[in-house]
């Protein structure tokens, strides 16, 4: 290469002084650039984050409702399965064999998604939801999202026979 390198390929100090000069004092980012960036992430976490929470709450809501679906189609299986009449308390041991291992229901061991038990399961009558997840998910699911499981209602002819 020789002593025509510099020419073919200048260095920055030499083209450019005013390029060397902004590299060599300028080591990081000054506080107002960092406070900018801060403050736009900021920003943008307290567009997002409720979203979220709603959806978090949603998920919930919906995960209570359809084990209340599954324990109660459990119910039903049990007492025509087993000849019981309405009315008859049953344990979620017994029912546990009617639920599929997959859901919810099941590996929860008849708990809501806060801990609060679904009980008593009582032949002809619907699971209740607990009051705890109306309470928590009220901001998400109105008193008719819950319809047929907010009070046990007695439900007609379940067994079969009668």
């Amino acid at each position: 290469m020789g002593p025509f390198f510099p020419y073919y390929f200048p260095s920055p100090s030499r083209s450019m002084p005013q390029l060397s000069r902004l590299s060599s004092t300028r080591r990081g980012f000054t506080i107002i650039e960092t406070a900018v960036v801060m403050i736009i992430i900021a920003l943008m976490l307290i567009i997002i984050v409720p979203h979220f929470v709603q959806e978090w709450n949603e998920s919930k809501a919906k995960r209570v409702r359809d084990d209340l679906v599954t324990i109660n189609a459990a119910i039903e299986h049990y007492a025509l399965d087993n000849g019981k009449a309405a009315g008859v308390s049953v344990g979620y041991d017994d029912l546990r064999k009617y639920l599929d291992p997959g859901t919810d229901a099941y590996r929860r061991s008849g708990h809501d998604v806060f801990g609060d038990s679904y009980g008593p399961f009582i032949i002809g009558t619907r699971p209740m939801v607990p009051p705890h997840a109306v309470d928590k998910l009220s901001s998400v699911a109105s008193p008719d999202y819950w319809s047929p499981f907010q009070t046990n209602v007695k439900v007609e002819n379940v067994s079969g026979s009668e």
